[in-house]
C-alpha cells in the first residue's frame, strides 16, 4: 500500500527523499549518537550507503522532513513506524509533529491495518514520542545494531487504529469555538436540533420524528477513527451548538447546522474557514464540494464568503420535505 508523498502540519513539510539530502543524511548519519539508536544503518555511513538507499523509497511510506525547507530527518512507515532527526531538530516536538501526519495519513484509509514499531533499550526520546503517539509496548525481542555491531534489546510497540484515535482525536480550535468528536452526551443535543423545523429541512437526512435510539446510532457511526465521513460538533463554551461533518470520495461536501439561537454571530462562518483548509490538509483534498437548498439563500451567502463558488443546480430529497427541491452545488478549490 502506497500513501500520499507529501504531507504538510504547522511547522513541517514531508516530502520524499531525494539525492539533494545526500549530504545532510550522510552527516547525520555518521553521528554515532543518531546511529547506535537505528539498528539497520552502518557506521560509518558513507554516500555508497545513501545511494543503494534512496532507490528503495516507496512513495507515500517515506518521507524527508523538512522544516522551513531545511532536511531534519527521516521518517517512514515502511518496513515499520520509524524515524530519525538531525541534532537541531532534536526535542523540539517535531517528531510526535511529523509521526502525527503519518499516522493521520496511514489510517486515514479505512482498510488500514495497525503498525509496529519500537524502540532500542534506553533510548527514552523515542519511548516518549511513541507513547504520544498511541503505541503500546507488546514485549521486547533483540535486535543486531550494525553500528555498535553489537546485540541489544528492543522494546517492541504496536499501534492500532483504536489506540491511535482515542490519543490523535481531530480537534480544531478557533477564537470562540472548538469543532472536536461526537460523544455520545451529545445525542440528545443532536436530535433536538436536527428535529427543529427550521433547521431540519434545511438538511437531507433526518426525518421530523428522529428519535434519540437513532441519534444515539449516529454518535457511534460517527465516532472518530480517522477516517471519512465524519463529523464534528460546534462547541463554544463547552455547549454543543452545532455540527459540521465531511463526506466521502475525492470531492467530498461538507455539511453543517447551527442552534437558532447561535445565527448572525458570525459562528459558522468562523468554523467553516477553520474546519475547510484542516480536512484538506488532513486527508489530502483537493477541493471540497456542498450543496445548499435554494431557499436557504443565508448559507449560499456563506458558502461564498467561505470562497466556494456555485458550479451548478439540481434536485434533492429532504426528509422534511414533501418533494424534491432544487438545490445548489457549491465547490471549494
Amino acid at each position: 500500500m502506497t500513501g500520499r508523498a507529501f504531507l504538510e502540519t504547522a511547522r513541517l513539510v514531508l516530502r520524499p527523499l531525494a539525492v539533494v539530502d545526500r549530504a545532510a543524511c550522510v552527516a547525520a548519519l555518521n553521528d554515532l549518537a543518531i546511529t547506535r539508536w537505528l539498528a539497520a544503518v552502518p557506521h560509518p555511513y558513507n554516500p555508497a550507503d545513501f545511494d543503494g538507499f534512496l532507490p528503495m523509497q516507496p512513495p507515500g511510506r517515506r518521507w524527508a522532513i523538512t522544516q522551513g525547507g531545511v532536511f531534519a530527518g527521516v521518517i517512514a512507515l515502511d518496513p515499520h513506524f520509524g524515524y530519525w532527526l538531525v541534532p537541531g531538530a532534536q526535542g523540539l516536538g517535531v517528531a510526535t509533529e511529523a509521526g502525527r501526519a503519518v499516522l493521520a495519513a496511514h489510517f486515514a484509509d479505512p482498510q488500514a491495518g495497525d503498525l509496529v514499531s519500537g524502540y532500542l533499550a534506553g533510548n527514552v526520546a523515542s519511548a516518549n514520542v511513541l507513547g504520544k503517539l498511541g503505541f503500546m509496548l507488546t514485549g521486547q525481542s533483540k535486535v543486531h545494531v550494525r553500528a555498535l555491531d553489537a546485540e541489544v534489546t528492543h522494546l517492541d510497540m504496536v499501534l492500532t487504529r483504536a489506540a491511535w484515535a482515542a490519543v490523535n482525536p481531530l480537534v480544531i480550535d478557533t477564537p470562540r469555538l472548538r469543532l472536536d468528536p461526537l460523544t455520545q452526551e451529545d445525542a440528545e443535543t443532536f436530535r433536538a436540533l436536527v428535529t427543529t423545523p427550521d433547521i431540519g429541512r434545511m438538511l437531507f437526512i433526518f426525518p421530523p420524528d428522529y428519535s434519540h435510539d437513532a441519534a444515539c446510532a449516529m454518535m457511534g457511526q460517527n465516532r472518530w477513527a480517522g477516517t471519512r465521513p465524519l463529523r464534528l460538533a460546534i462547541r463554544q463554551g463547552g455547549r454543543m451548538i452545532g455540527t459540521i461533518g465531511l463526506g466521502a470520495g475525492d470531492l467530498p461536501d461538507i455539511y453543517y447546522f447551527l442552534a437558532p439561537d447561535c445565527a448572525g454571530q458570525g459562528l459558522m462562518r468562523e468554523a467553516i474557514t477553520a474546519f475547510c483548509p484542516a480536512v484538506r490538509r488532513h486527508f489530502g483534498l483537493a477541493g471540497l464540494g456542498a450543496k445548499v437548498f435554494t431557499d436557504n439563500p443565508a448559507s449560499a451567502h456563506l458558502l461564498e464568503t467561505c470562497g466556494f463558488v456555485r458550479i451548478g443546480e439540481d434536485r434533492v430529497h429532504s426528509a422534511q420535505r414533501a418533494a424534491p427541491h432544487p438545490v445548489w452545488i457549491y465547490r471549494q478549490g
